[in-house]
């Protein structure tokens, strides 16, 4: 709908408007033109359709005097009628306004009055809210009652009167040299002027100006020195306000409910890298990324008008940088719109200071009540006590309880009150501020540590008014201090128990601090060492500074992590200690140079002496290792060999350090050798058992097969938690060889046993049986050649069982023992000797034991040459023997006496040896060695003794065979 069609159903009907012939035209509510007819649009100077759509006060000030359309608004806002008089400069003439009000604007109608005198202006104006006066040659000719009442006048007084009686000094300059030369050029000014009252006082007016005829000027006036106070004021507000939004630390913006910005300060544009102009053009939504846009109007939509809502949330910098910021959102109502008053923080760096970390803290929570600080003040001399609610908070109170500064004063601990009881005394009498760390009793009587900070306010004269303060609850940083401590006091003293040097060094200054530790390391005491780089450098072994430097340069350029060296330095007697010189950067500049380090020292030198022993150690391990004939090795699970002895390596025509990290595969020549040794090698391995291998192969370097008895361990490699194989392998090539031999020897041995056992003793048994027989047909010279005979053959026989004998032992591989009866066998041959030699005379001390022995089916020929050995070298006429045997408790001992001569003491223990005989003797010394070699097979024992009848008694011990089981 256009602006005429408006106006058709808001006014009066066309064809009743143009019937008017007087000027008229009607306005909307916006002040703007709906209708315009043509003496109006004369009246105006304007073609009546570039009228319609605009400004209806606007139009009027170009052709009528201020008053008119200041009438007409006030009309409209009333809805009232109204007529009044003024005056149009185009026409020079009077004109009479009346206004009628409709439902959506007003319709006006004017009318030329007929000129009149000043005197004659109607009732309307001299009632007029604004002040008119008519001035000519610069008197007043005419004054409404508002003119004069804004300068405190009656309007009869002002007539006839100089315009300059109510200005003074500088405005009466001002307006001599500025306002009447515009009037006088362009016919009008409008402006303020600064009035004096009666009284004095000034009065700030908004004047129009207006030439109407010669040198007559119609003035329009309305008082606006209230208006202009509370303006200055506003704009005195408004400018420390914008100071302190644009200068907040914080970033500040203010945005609708929707997130679009409306204002933000400077602070927030630098922060985010966005020029102001771009950021008052963007949504919220487009910076905080930490929610979404529907959270953010969701949480926006929760809150009620004076809640503030603290959320942390991430911000996007114009250059893409995310970083996380605390944001306090306020909600406030202005003209009737909700906004919101978003109050930011970056905390991407923090301050590292305590005290700058503290002043950040109270700026955040003094400004934000949401933090662990309260506020409190107090006015003296009424000793008024105000708290914000954390400080009631904190006392363990609501924020409606009734406190006083007594009250405030006994909540503090009573070892404490009299340290608070003074701070405050000093602020009242003598001004003075206090920060202190005490002690309050909450309400729940629970103890809490608090800081207290009071700053005194003064008034004009410098006298104490009262004070403003912080009150903070920091039990939790007391109990963290504490910790802090206690751990520094338990990292000392482990430092002191680990005998720790401690450095820290200045880079810039290369000033040093060092520990008492790092002093006494080196025989030194702590006063004589000088805090500077100098002091280390100048101890340094020369021989290691190159490495000390490979090590350090590295890590202060950042290339490594830590600084770890070991050098030698030199102690106040001259020796060299060696140290572990350990260390860290701790601080760097923005360009990454290094600031500030920190690091140990540690004693190792005894470590290193250790270690020097180790290496001799190893080194002399290694030459045992190389000195074993065997083949001594290990290998990982990959076949490569960590370890290889020169044995080892001389097999594969190499050396040690040549075999060790390769594989069998590399060096063999014979590929199924080294599949076979790996899959042996993987067997032990995986089973986790010992390996025996009695016979395998190994083709040396210069192609000789060699075999070897090898045995393979597992074992798990030192350091690395891998599994590998250890062995060992014995070249047994000769000894097969030897082993063949010796069972060559062996079976000729048997063949021998063979012929011995049955034909040289059956040769000899006939000699005896004729020898025997030709006893009863030779006379008895023939009798003393026959038994020579007879003996000799019979001594051949026996030599033959002994033969036999001891071949059976050497031919036997293992010794098989069981229960044997001792007493069976001692009769055996009790028997055999009695019946082949009847001139012995053999007897028994007691019954014979019955207790079984542990030996094998040999155990007869140990008695059998006891016995003839007594009767063989026993040259009495009548050869005795007595046999005895005595039972213990685990073995049976057997005592053979005889009544020969006796062996004398140095040949005792020579007897029993292979080939010994005595002096006299024509035997083989065979016999007796057999008897030790089957006793010590039995795991007993022989020996001989002197009898009282100064023959010899041989002992045999014997294990008994119960005794052996139950073992």
């Amino acid at each position: 709908m256009d602006a005429r069609d408006q106006c058709w159903s808001t006014a009066p009907a066309t064809d009743v408007l143009d019937s008017i012939d007087e000027p008229l035209f009607a306005v909307d509510g916006d002040g703007r033109v709906v209708f315009v007819n043509e003496p109006a649009a004369a009246l105006l100077g304007r073609d009546g359709a570039s009228l319609v759509g605009e400004s209806a006060w606007g139009v009027l000030r170009e052709r009528f005097d201020a008053s008119a359309p200041d009438a007409l608004e006030r009309a409209m806002a009333d809805g009232a009628d109204v007529s009044f008089e003024t005056y149009a400069e185009p026409r020079e003439a009077w004109f009479r306004v009346r206004a009628f009000p409709f439902r959506d604007g007003l319709t006006v109608r004017l009318n030329e009055a007929p000129e009149q005198p000043v005197d004659g202006l109607s009732d309307a104006v001299d009632a007029a809210d604004d002040g008119i006066a008519v001035l000519d040659d610069g008197q007043f000719v005419y004054v409404n009652r508002a003119y004069a009442d804004t300068f405190g006048f009656a309007a009869d007084e002002l007539l006839g009167s100089d315009w300059r009686r109510l200005y003074e000094g500088d405005a009466v300059e001002r307006l001599e040299e500025t306002v009447l030369p515009a009037i006088e050029r362009d016919g009008q000014w409008r402006g303020v002027a600064v009035g004096t009252k009666r009284d004095g006082s000034s009065v700030e007016h908004e004047v129009t100006l207006s030439r109407v005829e010669g040198d007559r000027l119609v003035c329009t006036s309305r008082d606006v020195t209230e208006r202009k106070r509370r303006e200055r004021q506003l704009e005195r507000q408004r400018t420390r306000l914008r100071v302190l939004f644009d200068n907040s630390p914080d970033g500040i913006v203010i945005h609708d409910a929707e997130g679009a910005v409306l204002d933000a300060n400077q602070t927030e544009c630098d922060t985010l890298g966005i020029d102001r102009e771009t950021l008052l053009s963007m949504n919220v939504a487009e910076f905080e990324v930490g929610y979404d846009r529907e959270e953010l109007q969701a949480m926006w939509a929760e809150m009620a008008e004076g809640d503030v809502l603290k959320v942390e949330g991430e911000h996007r910098r114009g250059d893409g940088e995310v970083f996380p910021v605390e944001i306090w959102v306020n909600k406030v109502t202005v003209n009737g719109t909700e906004q919101f008053i978003a109050v930011d923080r970056e905390v991407t760096e923090r301050v590292a200071r305590e005290r700058e970390l503290e002043r950040s803290r109270e700026f955040i929570e003094t400004a934000q009540e949401s933090a662990s600080i309260g506020g409190w003040g107090v006015e003296f001399p009424s000793e008024s006590l105000r708290w914000t609610d954390e400080v009631y908070r904190i006392h363990g109170l609501t924020p409606d309880a009734d406190v006083t500064l007594a009250d405030a004063i006994e909540f503090y601990h009573p070892d404490d009150r009299e340290t608070i009881t003074d701070a405050f005394e000093r602020l009242r009498t003598d001004g003075e501020p206090y920060d202190v760390q005490l002690r309050i009793r909450t309400q729940a009587s629970e103890t809490r540590w608090v800081r207290a900070v009071a700053e005194p306010q003064f008034d004009d004269d410098g006298a104490v008014t009262g004070a403003i303060g912080i009150f903070q609850d920091i039990t939790d940083r007391k109990a963290s201090e504490r910790e802090l401590r206690e751990t520094k006091e338990r990292l000392d003293l482990a430092v002191e128990g680990a005998n720790l040097g401690i450095w820290d060094w200045d880079v810039e200054t290369d000033g040093v601090a060092f520990n008492d530790r790092w002093a006494t390391m080196l025989g030194l005491s702590p006063d004589e060492v000088d805090p500077h780089l100098d002091t280390w450098e100048e101890r340094v072994h020369p021989d290691d500074m190159e490495r000390v430097e490979a090590a350090l340069t590295p890590h202060m350029e950042g290339e490594t992590e830590l600084y770890d060296c070991e050098h030698r330095m030199r102690t106040t007697d001259g020796d060299w200690k060696w140290i572990r010189d350990a260390g860290k950067v701790v601080e760097r500049d923005e360009d990454g140079t290094p600031l500030r380090a920190v690091g140990i020292h540690l004693d190792i030198d005894e470590r290193k002496e250790y270690e020097k022993t180790l290496e001799q150690t190893r080194e002399e391990l290694r030459q045992i290792i190389d000195l074993v004939p065997d083949l001594l090795f290990a290998k990982d699970e990959n076949g490569v060999y960590l370890l290889a002895n020169e044995t080892t390596a001389e097999a594969y025509g190499m050396e040690p350090d040549a075999v060790e990290g390769k594989t069998e595969r590399d060096i063999l020549p014979d590929a199924d050798e080294s599949t076979d040794f790996q899959e042996d090698d993987r067997r032990v391995m995986e089973s986790g058992e010992p390996l025996e291998i009695p016979e395998e192969e190994l083709t040396t370097a210069d192609g000789e097969t060699r075999l070897f008895r090898t045995t393979k361990i597992p074992y798990t490699v030192a350091g690395r938690d891998e599994t590998a194989v250890l062995g060992y392998a014995r070249d047994i090539t000769d000894l097969k060889t030897y082993e063949r031999q010796l069972e060559t020897q062996r079976d000729n041995l048997n063949i021998l046993n063979q012929i011995v056992r049955h034909d040289i003793r059956n040769s000899l048994n006939i000699v005896v049986g004729y020898a025997e027989f030709l006893e009863d047909h030779v006379d008895d010279d023939g009798v003393e050649y026959l038994e020579p005979v007879v003996n000799a053959a019979r001594e051949a026989i026996d030599i033959t069982t002994s033969a036999r004998e001891v071949t059976e032992l050497l031919l036997q591989a293992e010794t098989d023992l069981s229960r044997t009866n001792l007493q069976r066998v001692l009769q055996h041959r009790i028997d055999d000797v009695q019946s082949s030699d009847r001139s012995v005379l053999v007897t028994t001390d007691g019954s014979l034991s019955d207790t079984p022995v542990l030996a094998d089916d040999m155990l007869g020929s140990v008695f059998r040459n006891l016995l003839q050995n007594a009767i063989l070298h026993n040259d009495a006429d009548v050869p005795e023997i007595r046999l005895s045997t005595t039972e213990f408790e685990d073995c049976v001992r057997v005592s053979i006496a005889d009544n020969g001569g006796g062996i004398p003491d140095d040949r005792k223990d020579v007897i029993f040896d292979e080939g010994a005989r005595g002096i006299d003797s024509d035997g083989t010394g065979l016999g007796l060695y057999l008897v030790r070699t089957l006793v010590n097979r039995y795991d007993g024992a022989v020996w001989v003794e002197d009898n009282e009848n100064g023959g010899a008694t041989f002992v045999v011990e014997l294990p008994r065979a119960d005794s052996a089981t139950s073992a």
